[in-house]
């Protein structure tokens, strides 16, 4: 802990060897990517871009805690947009998780935006879903829905100025990534874990993964 978060404050550096001491199955995961943990929580925006990475050890510590669940971090490099964490499932099946944790209250227009800012980094050939993390988030699944048929209606009027903000091309290359969502998780430390699933995802995460994944909090 005191070498990946030297240089974080008091509440993150706690939470952060709590879920060491609590977990050997994190403390190895943190130990095999110390240097990439220590780097990026070195070079965050300030306290909010820590709590980002905050929000994506938290994910990995909930997965680890069902050993049927292997986690790499950052499997895709860091110098190239790519998901947080891929996740092997009972050794055969893989998907990756990007995480996001929002800086501001949980409306539909903000949601679809935040949505559109982490699609171009899900690569093709896997399932890839979106974990909103964070404490408090009162999100719902219905709000997700409304999300999604928002950012399709900016797809379907061409809205290119409203991707191209979000890191997309325009909005011909966000409908090809709009097809590799395959859903939203919301994982609220106050709340139960919700999903939401893309009903026009190529690659669905399988029921299974969901079903585990909805019943960790």
């Amino acid at each position: 802990m005191r070498y990946v978060a030297h240089e974080c404050g008091p509440s993150l550096q706690s939470d952060l060897g709590h879920w060491i001491d609590a977990s050997p199955r994190f403390a190895s995961f943190v130990a095999a990517n110390q240097d990439k943990i220590r780097k990026k929580l070195s070079t965050a925006a300030g306290s909010e871009g820590r709590l980002d990475v905050r929000a994506e050890l938290h994910v990995a510590h909930v997965l680890l805690a069902d050993r049927r669940f292997e986690v790499a971090f950052e499997a895709y490099g860091s110098h190239q947009a790519g998901p947080d964490l891929t996740v092997t499932y009972r050794a055969n099946q893989r998907f990756n998780l990007e995480v996001t944790r929002p800086h501001a209250g949980p409306d539909v227009s903000r949601l679809a935006g935040l949505i559109a800012a982490k699609l171009r980094q899900l690569p093709v050939e896997l399932p890839n879903a979106l974990v909103i993390a964070g404490d408090g988030l009162s999100i719902t699944a219905a709000q997700l829905s409304d999300a999604w048929r928002l950012l399709k209606t900016r797809v379907d009027s061409r809205d290119d100025a409203f991707f191209g903000r979000r890191g997309l091309i325009d909005a011909r290359s966000a409908h090809l990534q709009l097809l590799r969502l395959s859903g939203v998780f919301v994982l609220d430390e106050a709340d139960a874990p919700i999903f939401w699933a893309n009903p026009e995802a190529r690659h669905p995460l399988p029921s299974e993964v969901v079903h585990l994944l909805r019943a960790h909090d």
